[in-house]
């Protein structure tokens, strides 16, 4: 009786067997390399089926350093016929920051896996694998170059789908392709990136942006170099990070993308940040409570002076509500009156407190009068108080031009600070106080 029984657990362990066999069978119906040539095939059709192109972000390497470290975006139309266009516009262009289009040829191939490959000289693309040496550096990079890669393995190519991953052959940086839409002007697209970048990173801009991620905030400086300086928010920028980035634009949207995703303080990353223009800062795409940001108006407007030894003008030309405009021009009028010139109002900082200084000319001679003040922080702005004459001669200047103490009482209220276009650029900072006073301030 037991042989039978251990018979029939044989026998049905060996029907067990050969089904499995079966089934393995059926998965791998066709051998790898048709299978790989099958993909081949597929990935050169989606690819082609962008009609309107792809944007492709490239970086030649994963330092965080210009120029090897930047971000270069490239557009490529690929073509049925295995043609391939690519427009760039960046330093490497001829001229230097033009717009610079060539077509060469194009191919899907399998090396251990599908592999698109530039097969043909392209001299937007290839400049970026070209061993010649940069003359925009101090270095000598004669037989390397950039050390950019022109063949990237396919990692994801999604039927349909908004984006696909490569990853370069070579380097091993990863590069991004987003499908472009119908029609879409490789020269216009460009124009609009290059307005829209300098709008939010402009390279005037004295202000830093700010990273917030969670209770995290972080300074970033350099953005329009197109690689951010992160550091501590009570840090200064020597003991930051370097992170390239490039902004691209999807629909009506802007992305800010860094080559690699930034960790918050639990570890949290974010890669891609969209631009929100109603809030004027960029959101995380999978973290929307973190930001990018212009620097706090109120908080930049002091240490601006404080730390950075900066100047905020006020001229005659500038903006100004009635009662400083009235009181502006009549101490203006009385210098005139006088045979000397009024010439602007400024705020800086000076021997540990801060000094407005009235500024003009008697013939060929400069006239500085400088009178004290006291910033103490309100909500968004400060309670300025005029403390006096910070000097002798500042203190005989008021006995002659009573105009001159109407003015600085104007600035004895509560102002906020607001930044008059954009947080990303405070060149120009507005001060309003609720009695209906305001000015706008440029900085020097």
């Amino acid at each position: 009786m037991k042989k039978i029984i251990l018979a029939s657990l044989c026998l049905a362990s060996a029907f067990s067997f050969t089904g499995c066999v079966s089934e393995e069978d059926d998965i791998f119906s066709a051998s790898a390399p048709v299978r790989l040539d099958e993909a081949a095939k597929t990935y050169t059709e989606r690819l082609a089926a962008a009609t309107g192109g792809w944007s492709m972000e490239y970086y030649p390497t994963t330092e965080t350093a210009s120029p090897k470290g930047n971000g270069y975006l490239m557009l490529a139309k690929f073509f049925p016929n295995l043609s391939v266009t690519v427009g760039m516009k960046n330093q490497f262009c001829s001229p230097a920051n033009s717009y610079n289009e060539d077509t060469s040829s194009w191919e899907v191939i399998t090396d251990n896996g599908p592999v698109l490959t530039f097969d043909t000289y392209n001299k937007c693309l290839h400049t970026f694998s070209s061993p010649e040496d940069l003359p925009s550096t101090s270095n000598n990079e004669t037989g390397v170059g950039l050390e950019g890669d022109y063949e990237f393995v396919m990692i994801d190519v999604p039927e349909d789908g908004e984006f696909v991953m490569l990853k370069g052959k070579k380097r091993g940086t990863y590069a991004r392709l987003t499908r472009l839409p119908e029609n879409t002007d490789f020269e216009a697209y460009f124009d609009d990136i290059e307005s829209f970048t300098k709008t939010v990173l402009p390279s005037t801009a004295p202000n830093v942006c700010m990273l917030t991620m969670g209770d995290s905030i972080s300074k970033m400086s350099n953005g329009s170099t197109g690689i951010f300086t992160i550091y501590p928010y009570d840090s200064e920028a020597l003991y930051g990070t370097g992170h390239p980035f490039l902004i691209t634009k999807r629909g009506d949207n802007y992305y800010l993308r860094f080559r690699d995703a930034v960790a918050g303080p639990d570890e949290t990353e974010e890669q891609e940040f969209v631009y929100d223009a109603e809030r004027d800062l960029f959101a995380g795409v999978e973290h929307p409570e973190y930001v990018i940001e212009g620097d706090l108006p109120y908080s930049f407007f002091a240490t601006s002076m404080s730390e950075s030894g900066r100047t905020w003008n006020l001229t005659s030309s500038a903006e100004m509500s009635d009662d400083l405009r009235e009181r502006y021009d009549g101490l203006s009028s009385a210098m005139s009156a006088q045979g000397a010139r009024f010439n602007q109002l400024s705020f800086s900082y000076s021997h540990d407190s801060y000094v407005c200084t009235l500024t003009g000319r008697l013939g060929n001679a400069q006239l500085n009068y400088n009178f004290k003040f006291t910033l103490t922080p309100i909500d968004n702005g400060y309670t300025m108080h005029y403390e006096g004459p910070a000097d002798d001669n500042s203190t005989d200047i008021l006995e002659s031009f009573p105009e001159m103490l109407d003015l600085l009482n104007v600035f004895n209220a509560d102002f906020t600070v607001e930044a008059t276009s954009s947080r990303f650029n405070m060149r120009q900072l507005r001060l309003s106080s609720a009695s209906g006073t305001n000015f706008m301030l440029t900085i020097n």
